[in-house]
């Protein structure tokens, strides 16, 4: 998958790992539901996979990072991705 658009998100939080943890994987979960991408935890990087997308979050301490490289399929819809992504991040977050 070559991609076309990438996706960059990143917000400061002032939560436990955990906390963060359990917030990326309701992300990953909302995405698999909605755009049928595949996830799972590579040490504490939740990797993403789909044939139109690859990326990752990253939950750290303080920080949290969202990134998806779009093939062309989806960088189609890149503004809703990311819009949703955004929304309800921040919603998790507060």
């Amino acid at each position: 998958m070559e991609a076309t658009v990438t996706i960059f998100i990143e917000r400061k939080h002032d939560h436990q790992f955990d906390h963060i943890a359990a917030l990326s994987e309701s992300i990953a979960e909302e995405l698999a539901q909605e755009y049928g991408i595949r996830w799972g935890w590579n040490n504490e990087k939740l990797e993403i996979r789909h044939s139109s997308a690859r990326g990752f979050m990253l939950a750290e301490d303080g920080k949290i990072t969202i990134e998806l490289r779009l093939g062309f399929a989806a960088s189609l819809f890149s503004s809703s991705i990311e819009q949703n992504i955004v929304q309800r991040l921040d919603q998790l977050l507060t």
